[in-house]
């Protein structure tokens, strides 16, 4: 079913309504990497005085080695959060999209105010953000002591979680009320788990952390149908 989801997105990616979803998520993209990069550039010293004198001749190198660093590991933590409260706004599109083409008997009949849509994207975001900053101390320590395959793992994991959930409940409200949504992603929170990781997982992976997010709606469109979705919410 996972497979058979993810075969049938990489097909329509080409879909005029995924181009649109593609162009706003990149320059989504752009603007997060380049307020990211103002910020650090406002207040990240070019020097620093480490105490030993051997060391003060590399203090210049050393910061702005620290600086790219943060820069992009900044990047990563932030990018998922920001553009899945694009997405947020977008999902109906590439929802409605893969329903024409994949489900035509099954249209999504309920129309989500903009207000709680924003509101609850907003909620994801500032979540991903907080559960990643708190996250940075087992990165770096998973870092040192598995050679970076359990920070990976664990980035997977986390936001694997958050991204599944929110966005099978994105398309899962286009079909039925916010608390049978729940429950059916409860019932079903394995395959979606599943299915977040691995959309967790493109967003490790340059270019494919763009196409991260509408791969993410495609797919959980197409896993909620499977699982008898509009059946179940009559």
């Amino acid at each position: 079913m996972i497979a058979t989801a993810f075969n049938r997105t990489w097909q329509q990616l080409l879909h005029p309504k995924f181009r649109s979803v593609f162009l706003t998520a990149l320059i989504a993209a752009g603007i997060t990497l380049v307020a990211l990069m103002a910020l650090l550039n406002s207040y990240w010293p070019e020097s620093y005085t480490f105490g030993w004198e051997w060391l003060g001749q590399y203090s210049s190198s050393i910061m702005a080695g620290g600086f790219w660093a943060v820069a992009t590991v900044g990047s990563y933590l932030l990018f998922p959060g920001v553009v899945t409260m694009v997405m947020g706004l977008l999902t109906d599109k590439i929802a409605s999209a893969v329903g024409e083409e994949y489900y035509p008997n099954h249209p999504g009949t309920r129309q989500l105010p903009v207000g709680d849509v924003i509101v609850s994207a907003a909620k994801l975001t500032l979540i991903m953000v907080l559960v990643n900053l708190l996250a940075i101390l087992p990165y770096i320590i998973l870092m040192f002591l598995t050679a970076g395959t359990g920070t990976l793992l664990l980035f997977v994991i986390l936001n694997g979680f958050l991204l599944g959930r929110e966005y099978f409940e994105m398309v899962a409200l286009r079909h039925m009320d916010p608390r049978s949504a729940k429950h059916f992603r409860v019932e079903h929170s394995g395959k979606i788990f599943l299915a977040g990781t691995i959309i967790a997982a493109m967003f490790l992976v340059p270019f494919l952390n763009i196409l991260a997010p509408i791969t993410g709606a495609a797919v959980m469109t197409h896993i909620f149908h499977h699982l008898g979705g509009p059946q179940h919410s009559k």
